[in-house]
């Protein structure tokens, strides 16, 4: 066949279109080519903003030679991470099995068309060997061999992976064994403890991640632990102050590759800055934090300018590369005609003459001094990628009072933001996701209560009608749009997603919609993802077929486990409700899996999230009343972050028990509940804070 990947909905697919390789997406007409023609598949998974994709695609995908042995001797099929998570998540944990590593993208293997489990995996190669990795062209001549003369043994070590994969799949957390009296929490401090980068903060060496899942979970450990309070503060602060941030244009880059925070690998992703825009706007409110609070208000804004889509919601990625500006250029560097030259971080990078070209002599030093302009190069090629190298407070000066340093740091980094905006930008991945955009509206939805932003949870409420019209109004429900065009069906991590986002908008926002709209995906969860016998969730439908297994999503990556979510979705919904069934069912899921968070706990993060807000959740303060008199009560309220607050409007009708006696309310009105129970109501602010200030 030809390569087919031109009008892919998926912007991944689309970049690998025009190259010699005969690319097929994974669907049945590509799978049954390779049973029928009896060639291996090569599986190549990827997604749009990922450099050493792009570095492998120029590499050896572009290059005719190891295209002719592709399509002499394999299928090619190409999958886009972002479209399809549960083929992602098999293969990765195939990867891992053949290989006793962790995967990552590109993702390599090798399948067996007639069963599709693969019998060599690997992720980045070279074209030619180098650096102990063998190349790309010679791994394609092995594998070819290997299927030619040892196909028996080769089908044996599949069997042997289908068993392994099967046992994963069907593993009983019960059969593990774990000290009761040990709790998982304790552990996990322990654990973070031990891995805490003490000198640049965060936890463990380079690469470095924010690891939102864990950071979120410290975040509610550090209502009662001073532990978790100080390493969630170390690692935010060294998250905001050094280069995963982006100094100039906000948000934040996917992690660095290097201990110091210093330098990124520069794709910005969706789900990073969503996750991280939740957690900087409750930790400035926490601590009065007036750095942390800039920085939440500067991620929003570079999500609503950079990956808001015309309509609602949101874009997926930002890729790291992105064509060199001219003046960046190396005019002896051989181009072919109309080549433009990328590099990594092309657009983020600065050299002095930028900075003297874009800003007036003293704000240019003023940048300098801030974003450490004024001292070595940080860059391999004599540039710098910004840092806050000194605080206000090291910059204020005579005649330069810290009011006047802060007004000029305002205007350099909008000139600097501007000048920037003139570069070729790095491309963006247009899909729009469900999940993904279900997290961000989630984030925008508690960032803007917290912070008293009604623009921030328009956004949300914008974003997720967006969802709810173009991708859940088809039958069955889609996962993925991009122009008019929506594919794959939604997975228990976009249904989760969805769940917790209304739920967080109805704290923000009380509407009975929204409460409705939860419980459908509740509902839905529980019907198309809960095995009830065995307590356990499946990523995708049960009725849907899979590849292989049938993937789990029990442990947090880069964000939080669709599973757990769903959990922590049912035990709020039920305390909203008073369907308490739901809690029922949210504590069999956590004692399916309790013995798997005593072992794993930092890879069970958001679990651990669920099981605190089962057995011991913030205090709810439910409001009922004059809307004038009540938001107020609110938006004093939610400066305290061991609070859940809702506002429920007058003339609401046909709401669970609390609920509707609030709406039903025409004084200010005012309950205070925990898990056993809520306080008498109370009448005035005075009051409901001495009920609160009691329950601590």
């Amino acid at each position: 066949m030809p390569n087919r990947l031109r009008g892919s909905t998926s912007p991944y697919l689309e970049q690998h279109a025009d190259q010699p390789v005969a690319w097929q997406p994974w669907d049945d007409a590509a799978l049954r080519e390779a049973r029928d023609d009896d060639k291996p598949i090569l599986l190549s998974i990827g997604y749009a903003a990922c450099h050493w994709c792009h570095v492998m695609a120029h590499e050896s995908f572009d290059d005719a030679a190891i295209a002719r042995k592709m399509n002499d001797w394999f299928v090619n099929i190409k999958v886009d991470r972002e479209a399809r998570p549960d083929l992602d998540r098999t293969y990765q944990l195939a990867h891992q099995l053949l290989t006793g590593r962790g995967g990552g993208w590109p993702l390599t293997a090798v399948l067996d068309p007639t069963d599709l489990v693969p019998f060599v995996a690997g992720t980045y190669f070279p074209p030619e060997s180098r650096g102990g990795r063998i190349g790309f062209g010679e791994f394609l001549e092995r594998v070819h061999a290997a299927w030619l003369a040892q196909r028996d043994t080769l089908r044996e070590q599949n069997r042997r992976m289908t068993e392994a994969l099967s046992l994963v799949e069907a593993r009983s957390a019960h059969a593990a064994s774990t000290d009761a009296h040990d709790d998982p929490e304790d552990r996990l401090v322990g654990q973070l403890e031990a891995r805490e980068d003490e000198r640049h903060g965060g936890f463990g060496t380079a690469p470095k991640f924010p690891q939102a899942p864990l950071l979120a979970w410290l975040a509610e450990r550090a209502d009662d632990d001073p532990t978790a309070e100080r390493m969630l503060s170390d690692a935010l602060q060294a998250i905001v102050r050094n280069g995963l941030c982006d100094q100039i244009g906000g948000g934040f880059f996917r992690y660095c590759t290097d201990a110091a925070w210093e330098i990124p690998h520069y794709e910005k992703m969706l789900t990073d800055n969503a996750q991280l825009l939740a957690l900087l706007a409750d930790a400035a409110a926490r601590w009065g934090d007036a750095g942390l609070r800039e920085a939440a208000t500067r991620t929003a804004d570079f999500l609503l300018r950079d990956l808001g889509l015309p309509g609602g919601g949101f874009a997926t990625s930002l890729d790291a590369d992105s064509p060199m500006p001219t003046e960046h250029r190396d005019p002896d560097s051989p181009l072919r005609p109309g080549q433009v030259p990328m590099a990594e971080g092309a657009f983020y990078r600065w050299y002095r003459s930028d900075v003297d070209s874009a800003l007036e002599p003293d704000d240019a030093e003023l940048a300098a001094a801030r974003f450490g302009f004024d001292g070595p190069s940080n860059r391999p090629d004599g540039g710098w990628h910004p840092v806050l190298a000194r605080s206000v407070d090291e910059l204020v000066g005579p005649g330069r009072p810290a009011e006047a340093i802060r007004e000029g740091l305002d205007r350099v980094r909008g000139r600097l933001q501007r000048f920037r905006a003139r570069r070729p930008p790095p491309a963006r991945d247009e899909q729009l996701r469900a999940g993904y955009n279900a997290l961000t509206a989630a984030a925008l939805a508690r960032a803007g209560a917290r912070m008293d932003r009604d623009d921030w949870i328009d956004a949300a409420a914008r974003t997720l009608d967006r969802i709810h019209s173009a991708l859940l109004a088809h039958r069955p429900p889609r996962a993925v749009l991009r122009g008019d065009r929506a594919e794959h069906p939604l997975l228990l991590d976009d249904r989760a997603a969805l769940l917790d986002a209304e739920l967080a908008l109805l704290h923000a926002r009380f509407d009975p919609d929204r409460l409705e709209r939860a419980r459908d995906q509740a509902g839905a969860i529980e019907r198309l993802h809960f095995d009830a016998d065995a307590s356990r969730f499946s990523l995708t439908p049960f009725g849907q077929p899979v590849v292989v297994m049938r993937p789990r999503a029990d442990q947090d990556d880069a964000q939080p486990a669709g599973a757990a979510l769903a959990v922590r979705g049912w035990i709020d919904l039920a305390r909203l409700t008073d369907e308490f069934e739901q809690l029922d069912r949210a504590r069999s899921a956590i004692d399916a899996i309790r013995a798997d968070l005593g072992t794993q706990p930092s890879a069970h993060a958001t679990w651990l999230r669920a099981l605190r807000t089962l057995d011991r959740p913030r205090p709810r303060v439910v409001l009922g009343g004059p809307l004038e008199i009540t938001r107020d009560w609110a938006r004093r309220l939610r400066r305290r972050v061991d609070l859940d607050v809702l506002v429920v409007p007058a003339g609401q009708t046909g709401l669970p028990s609390l609920l509707q006696q609030a709406a039903d309310c025409t004084a200010a009105t005012a309950w205070a509940c925990t898990v056993d129970g809520c306080l008498a109501p109370a009448d005035r602010l005075e009051a409901l804070i001495e009920q609160l200030e009691a329950l601590r």
